[in-house]
């Protein structure tokens, strides 16, 4: 479910999940109905739904008001079908609370897509309502409308909304009647003087109105003067001119392949308007990779290649695409192709290098060493003599590997591949019992004011202690913990010398100024009219004014923001303010916002994992953001890959598809489920349960099996993978400062 179903369930739109231990408890339909309200409001609503199915199921006979509750149940928990089951055919439909059933039942048919029937209902509910919530009404009419092609009731039931006085979104309101009269004189009327941000849609809307009114011609110039590719290609299609119809597409698909026109273009294009050309083959690949589409990405640039495209771009393009499937002879074939350009050659070397290492070939290391020489300024060369010093480590030449690791400290002392370095150097000396390289080591990256001089000013304290210089150890930790104290390393060290846990005690968050009420008021109504698209760019325009607010302003956007489902929004601002006045002890509650709070509660308690935890997770994969997508298809407020999903779900038997993966609370219930079976799995361990949650359980059992590994400092020092060792000392910090601003659980 999108913010568009409502702000009452903006955060908990989700589906129940089978609540069996509860539901079994229930032994009325209206102990079910207070159980299931109050799940609910604890942003539980699939737990909710699943109560009254229980309740349902054992009552025969059940009264209106608990069919309603059980259809707006499902309907909150995505079964649109039994919503709908539940409310179709009942006697007392439409006098059922002011028009609640049948808008209920309409919601559940717009989801479905039966927008005829879904606008009925819809105009039916409205005649019963009260004024305000009319108003609302008759915009959710007026869309499903638009979505059954019925321009003119659209257009009517937009005029009815703004006549119920919705003045705080009229602007929209115009924008989107103008689409659908076929007035034009009215049409460009509504246009005229629009407030931004939806001004910026002004243009597209003229060239709708025109469309609506029969003027294709005069339409498909204003689409073609308003930039909207997309929409010109199709209606040139339509209108039989299919040379401009592939132009746009192409252009559009060549020009910003990772945009959401262009993953729709693809569709139009394979409906179609299939490619001739190679550099139509090779739009249509950026386009379909940056979708998901590898593999067709792949066999149109396979095409385009045998169609005598060899240019530089395509060859990098096809290694690329070569290497995602593992056919690292043809990726190395292709990079080698481009790597004669001026432009790309560096990196067609570099990559081919990679690939080198990839297939075992001896001439890896003479590959990447010779990249490094010939291209020293280029940003890759430090990598390149990292590998060739992982290489020989992984080979068991630790001659060699010091070789090269010390050639990339001294070529480039300041660089992250440099600071690994060190520190993978330093953790052999201390296996060897050299002590005073390891310091000098880690004395070397602090001097370097290196990437990663916190954690060695950590090390060179438990080095001190180990060596018996207690004084020495505290002395080094107290500083640290003082002038990092909100960082993984600076509470590390505030833990080591047994400081008290860290507590921020900063004031309230400032009530909106009458502007930001206003404007917050103004994504509230148009959440609550279905104006979803519309709510996102009233929050894209605020995020664009955001340097010119003050703190005050801005901290009570952001707190505003994150209760209303925009996390990433909300934290983006935070952080604005953390540059206008970084001593702001507010400015943490704004970047680590807990606005879901009860629901991961009551998720981590029902499977027994921290809270703190949970939400250290969920803040760093989606900050609080339920329809996040990462570029590997892990999906919601806990990044679920849909098969750790589906088999996390089996485990608990769920009934579980796809497209339910991102309700929030069944997101968070499997995610929680999740990660107990990997503390369970590994012992309790946080450390290591947080790195399998990134990096999965097959490398971290292997990373535990290396010597040291029980000592859990060491074991993250040395996790080989940049993202998955940042993911965990950023989870356990979060954890930390969720403590520190919120206390315990408080459940």
């Amino acid at each position: 479910m999108t913010r568009a179903a409502g702000l009452l369930v903006f955060v908990c739109a989700a589906l129940a999940l089978p609540w069996s231990r509860a539901a079994g408890q229930q032994t009325t339909p209206a102990m079910a109905a207070q159980r299931a309200e109050s799940l609910r409001l604890a942003g539980r609503p699939w737990h909710a739904a699943e109560t009254l199915l229980a309740a349902a199921a054992r009552e025969p006979r059940l009264n209106a008001t608990f069919i309603v509750e059980g259809a707006k149940a499902e309907l909150h928990a995505r079964r649109y079908d039994r919503a709908r089951s539940l409310l179709v055919g009942q006697p007392w439909l439409e006098d059922y609370g002011q028009g609640e059933a049948l808008a209920v039942l309409a919601e559940a048919e717009a989801r479905l897509g039966l927008g005829a029937a879904a606008a009925a209902h819809y105009a039916a509910a409205r005649a019963e309502a009260g004024k305000g919530r009319a108003a609302l009404l008759a915009v959710r009419e007026a869309l499903a409308w638009e979505a059954a092609g019925e321009p003119d009731s659209a257009a009517a039931a937009y005029a009815a909304a703004r006549a119920a006085g919705l003045a705080i979104i009229d602007g929209w309101l115009r924008l989107r009647q103008a689409r659908v009269t076929r007035d034009t004189a009215l049409a460009f009327r509504l246009l005229a003087g629009l407030p931004a941000p939806a001004s910026r849609e002004a243009g597209p809307a003229r060239a709708q109105a025109l469309l609506a009114a029969g003027d294709s011609a005069a339409a498909l110039e204003a689409f073609a003067q308003a930039g909207r590719s997309l929409e010109l290609a199709r209606l040139a299609l339509a209108r039989g001119d299919s040379s401009r119809s592939r132009d746009a597409l192409y252009g559009l698909m060549a020009r910003a392949p990772e945009s959401d026109d262009a993953a729709a273009a693809v569709g139009v294009a394979l409906a179609g308007l299939w490619p001739r050309t190679p550099p139509e083959r090779v739009a249509l690949a950026r386009a379909m990779r940056a979708h998901g589409g590898a593999a067709d990405a792949r066999i149109e640039v396979e095409r385009a290649l045998r169609q005598g495209d060899s240019s530089a771009a395509t060859l990098m393009l096809a290694g690329d695409l070569f290497s995602t499937a593992g056919r690292w002879r043809d990726a190395e074939r292709a990079y080698r192709g481009a790597s004669g350009d001026p432009t790309v050659g560096p990196l067609a070397i570099y990559r081919r290098a990679r690939v080198l290492v990839r297939l075992g070939d001896a001439g890896a290391v003479e590959a990447l060493s010779g990249f490094a020489q010939s291209f020293p300024s280029d940003t890759a060369a430090p990598t390149a003599l990292y590998t060739v010093g992982d290489m020989m480590a992984d080979r068991g030449d630790g001659t060699g590997a010091a070789r090269w690791f010390g050639e990339l400290i001294a070529r480039y002392p300041g660089d992250l591949r440099a600071s690994v370095a060190r520190f993978r150097l330093a953790a052999e000396a201390l296996r060897a019992g050299l002590r005073d390289s390891a310091v000098a080591l880690y004395e070397a990256e602090v001097a370097a004011a290196g990437p990663q001089r916190t954690n060695a000013r950590f090390w060179l304290g438990k080095l001190a202690l180990q060596d018996g210089d207690t004084a020495r150890a505290r002395a080094t930790w107290l500083t640290l913990a003082r002038e990092d104290s909100i960082g993984y390393y600076g509470l590390r060290a505030r833990h080591e010398v047994d400081l008290p846990p860290l507590r921020v005690s900063a004031a309230p968050l400032p009530a909106p100024s009458a502007a930001v009420a206003a404007s917050l008021g103004r994504i509230d109504t148009l959440l609550l009219a279905g104006l979803d698209t519309a709510a996102q760019a009233e929050v894209r325009s605020m995020l664009a004014r955001a340097p010119q607010q003050d703190v005050d302003a801005l901290l009570a956007w952001s707190d505003g923001l994150a209760a209303r489902g925009f996390g990433p929004a909300a934290v983006r601002l935070g952080w604005q303010v953390a540059i206008k006045s970084p001593n702001d002890a507010r400015v943490l509650r704004v970047i680590f916002p807990w606005p879901n709070r009860r629901a991961v509660e009551a998720e981590a308690t029902e499977f027994g994992v921290d809270p703190l935890l949970l939400v250290a997770i969920v803040r760093q994969e989606s900050v609080f953001d339920v329809q996040a997508l990462s570029p590997a298809g892990a999906r919601g407020l806990v990044q679920l890959l849909p098969g750790t999903a589906a088999l996390t779900a089996r485990g608990l038997d769920v009934t579980f598809y796809p497209e339910w993966i991102t309700v929030p609370d069944l997101n968070l219930h499997l995610g929680a489920a999740h990660l107990q079976e990997l503390l369970e799995r590994f012992g309790g361990r946080v450390d290591a349960a947080v790195a399998a949650y990134n990096a999965g359980t097959t490398p971290v059992r292997r990373w535990l099996a290396r010597p040291g590994a029980e000592d859990p400092d060491q074991f993250i020092e040395l996790i080989p993978y940049q993202e998955t060792r940042g993911y965990v000392r950023s989870v356990l910090r979060n954890r930390d400062l969720y403590r520190a601003l919120y206390g315990t659980s408080s459940n």
